[in-house]
């Protein structure tokens, strides 16, 4: 090694000590450098020689590879929100990871087809995110409640249903590549689509079931008196209802699919934050096993 080179590396390896992201550098889909920064849960001295295959389940695996792809043609960094999840990520289960951790992923291909990938926990913003409403208690786009107006609902519907030993489910429904219908049709297009869903959702719900807008791109649909498998056929019923959808527009005809995350009241101590926290995990895993699918709890 030259003189030069063994500089690169030196102060290649004091950026990796002065971060408190989780670095991996791969080559060849094998892990060569880990830096492991704040996440001192994570078995690092087991990493380097791991492939991907070893890491990941196949439906993440197929998930990162077409980012890993996007940043080689673009020649880009790539940034994404993943998900660790114990009950899905065996491998890192077995590495120490204990509790779900969202990441703000980063993922850059170097000229010379090494990867860089940089993985930032967000699990505070994340729930700082969840703490905040808006005062309204109606969406204006599309005249469904919204986040505000649901949490009171929640919260009485659980207490009832932990009182008399009851049940309750809630679905979040969320467009898969909003963006790319917003940049394919324009924000009118994007905002008309999701008036159509909510108008569908409403002939489609019970009486008794809750419907109120979540997040710009992301529906609840709140079940009382629904099991599990229950609600999971209901998900079906929404994807299946959304997948029909055909909205015609200028730029010509708006059709989508959606992800859904799943999510049931697990017992005296469950709360209203603790079934949102689990319906946004199963929807994350739901999108990143490719979109266009329902995903449940795990018992």
């Amino acid at each position: 090694m030259s003189e030069e080179q063994k500089q690169l590396t030196d102060s290649f390896n004091a950026l990796l000590a002065l971060t408190s992201d989780l670095v991996f550098v791969i080559e060849d889909e094998t892990v060569r450098v880990v830096s492991p920064g704040d996440e001192d849960w994570l078995l690092v001295s087991e990493l380097p020689g791991k492939t991907l295959e070893d890491l990941f389940p196949q439906d993440f695996l197929t998930l990162l590879r077409g980012y890993i792809r996007t940043s080689r043609e673009q020649r880009q960094v790539v940034k994404n929100e993943l998900v660790f999840r114990p009950d899905h990520q065996h491998a890192f289960k077995a590495l120490g990871l204990k509790e779900v951790i969202w990441f703000h992923s980063r993922i850059m291909v170097t000229d010379d087809d090494q990867l860089i990938w940089s993985l930032r926990n967000i699990n505070d913003r994340k729930k700082l995110e969840r703490r905040i409403t808006s005062q309204a208690q109606r969406d204006p786009l599309t005249g469904a409640y919204n986040r505000r107006a649901l949490m009171p609902v929640l919260e009485q519907n659980i207490a009832q249903a932990q009182r008399y030993d009851g049940i309750c489910s809630m679905l979040l429904i969320d467009v898969d590549d909003f963006s790319g219908i917003n940049d394919e049709h324009s924000w009118d297009g994007g905002d008309q689509l999701l008036r159509h869903m909510v108008t569908e959702l409403h002939r489609m719900k019970r009486t008794a079931d809750f419907l109120a807008r979540f997040s710009d791109d992301q529906l609840v649909l709140f079940l009382p008196e629904t099991n599990h498998d229950q609600a999971l056929l209901a998900g079906e019923r929404v994807r299946r209802l959304t997948n029909d959808l055909e909205l015609p527009f200028a730029s010509g005809n708006i059709s989508c699919t959606v992800s859904v995350g799943v999510a049931t009241l697990a017992g005296i101590e469950d709360s209203s934050e603790d079934m949102i926290r689990r319906v946004m995990e199963n929807l994350a895993v739901a999108r990143q096993s490719g979109g266009n699918r329902v995903e449940g709890e795990s018992f």
